[in-house]
């Protein structure tokens, strides 16, 4: 099954590069003329569906180094692109998409612990999990004891300064496409606090703004990405 899997993903990773889609199929064909409007680097392209690609391959991360080059893939790549659609003012907003990419996916990952875990899937490198002496018998049990709470208190740190260094990025951006990068950050960003609010229980509580929570916050939002 998972050969099989991995023949369809090759296949359709083909179709997406391809210099011209073929005719059948609507969605590629839209997004190739999307890409050529925006002038969009077929490179991102590539790290997009590489990363993506590699959810079929690996199940484990060894170090923090690794992950960050999967978050990059999943998620840097979709802001890279993005940007091309916004408009930006030069090449020094790059890497402050980069950071904020791997800032979204490490939250998604932090929050989606339990879920990840049942799906077989252990995003959280294996060096801090050794680091702080939980292992994946921990993680099959949902434990939430001293060692967790160190463990993604460490993560939501690191992770939380990735924000921190990629809001300056948004000033770089486009103004009418500044206020949708920003809300995406802050949103995001207060996920990590509803986690720690929820006693770091990623396995039976699913940490999440709702819509109200949400719209109280833009207004303020709004102002701090139009000054910067």
């Amino acid at each position: 099954e998972g050969g099989d899997a991995a023949e369809d993903f090759a296949v359709w990773r083909a179709r997406a590069l391809a210099p011209q889609p073929a005719s059948d199929d609507l969605l590629l064909q839209a997004w190739c003329e999307v890409r050529v409007r925006h002038r969009i680097p077929i490179t991102y392209v590539r790290h997009l569906l590489d990363g993506v690609g590699l959810d079929l391959l690996q199940t484990r991360y060894e170090t923090f180094d690794e992950l960050a080059r999967y978050c990059y893939g999943v998620a840097s790549t979709v802001g890279l692109m993005a940007m091309h659609i916004i408009g930006f003012k030069d090449r020094r907003a790059l890497p402050y998409a980069v950071k904020l990419g791997v800032a979204l996916q490490l939250t998604n990952i932090l929050r989606d612990v339990g879920e990840d875990y049942l799906d077989g899937r252990v995003y959280l490198p294996q060096e801090d999990l050794r680091k702080f002496g939980y292992g994946e018998a921990d993680l099959a049990r949902g434990l939430v004891d001293p060692r967790f709470r160190a463990l993604m208190d460490f993560e939501i740190a690191r992770t939380r300064r990735l924000y921190a260094e990629a809001w300056g990025g948004i000033r770089l951006l486009s103004r009418d496409g500044r206020l949708a990068i920003a809300a995406a950050a802050d949103f995001y960003r207060a996920i990590l606090d509803k986690i720690e609010r929820n006693d770091y229980d990623v396995f039976n509580r699913r940490a999440h703004l709702n819509a109200a929570e949400k719209l109280v916050r833009l207004p303020k939002l709004w102002w701090e990405s139009q000054r910067t």
